[in-house]
């Protein structure tokens, strides 16, 4: 009797590990940042996802963004792609989402440091700036340790006529966690991608239990490491739609763009409870 049940045992296990979805791995030319339309398009309101996610998996596994309809901040770590909602609650993003801005890469490791514990977002940009002076080039960076405080956001699903990006961020959902382990995944683009790509640094959060995430408004690291891969190859894929061609991508939004990835609480502030 023993052997009927631990073959019935050893099937139910191997049919678990069969429906497990693979993670695939990113093709191509390893130093290469790849991106899904230009950032002007989601400022104006273009949030119709043009890319799915698979086609993004196939560029990198590390990468963050948005989703179809600008339904909340999408995360890619380790090849598993995550949405943070607006109501704060992360779930596992299918590979036939789509993303209407997303930026990856597949993280091959150029180096580390330990992580600077410093007093908040602005001076862990600034320490970091400082260690890596490549300027002119692409950095994704991963922060893997604890944090005593981080302060997220994310935004709801926007529904047609789309408003622009600057009018959805004043009712975004905002909340502050403390205590938490994870990675905050960060992405530094060159100051001269100005209307194409978010300039300086764009950074998300993903908790170590998934249960956590955001774009990251603040932070206070409080140990930890900095793992960095330096890209000096950028492609974008843009949208093959007469709306997008059509699009007037010129104006000059990169004051409303730092409004947008910098804004603290909105009043009143919103956010999931307890968080």
């Amino acid at each position: 009797m023993r052997y009927p049940r631990f073959l019935a045992t050893c099937l139910v296990l191997g049919l678990a590990a069969s429906c497990a979805p693979p993670v695939p791995a990113p093709s191509g030319n390893p130093d290469r940042i790849t991106q899904a339309s230009v950032i002007n398009a989601l400022m104006i309101g273009r949030y119709d996802g043009v890319n799915t996610i698979a086609e993004m998996l196939e560029h990198g596994d590390f990468g963050l963004g948005t989703l179809d309809h600008l339904d909340g901040e999408l995360i890619i770590l380790d090849g598993r792609a995550y949405q943070v909602r607006g109501d704060g609650a992360v779930v596992p993003v299918g590979p036939e989402w789509t993303t209407p801005f997303a930026v990856v890469t597949p993280f091959d490791e150029d180096g580390s440091f330990a992580c600077p514990q410093v007093a908040g977002l602005t001076a862990l940009e600034s320490r970091l700036d400082e260690a890596l002076p490549q300027r002119n080039s692409f950095v994704a960076v991963r922060i893997e340790g604890r944090f005593a405080s981080l302060k997220l956001r994310s935004v709801h699903r926007q529904e047609p006529p789309y408003r622009p990006l600057g009018e959805v961020a004043e009712s975004q959902s905002v909340w502050t966690r403390e205590g938490l382990s994870g990675t905050v995944l960060g992405i530094r683009s060159p100051a001269w991608v100005g209307g194409l790509t978010v300039p300086g640094w764009h950074w998300h959060f993903l908790s170590d239990d998934r249960k956590v995430g955001g774009h990251v408004l603040d932070a206070r690291p409080t140990e930890g490491r900095v793992r960095y891969d330096l890209c000096h190859d950028w492609e974008v894929l843009l949208p093959r739609s007469r709306e997008f061609d059509q699009a007037d991508l010129t104006p000059n939004l990169s004051r409303e763009l730092k409004r947008v990835e910098s804004a603290r609480d909105p009043a009143p502030p919103r956010g999931p409870e307890g968080r």
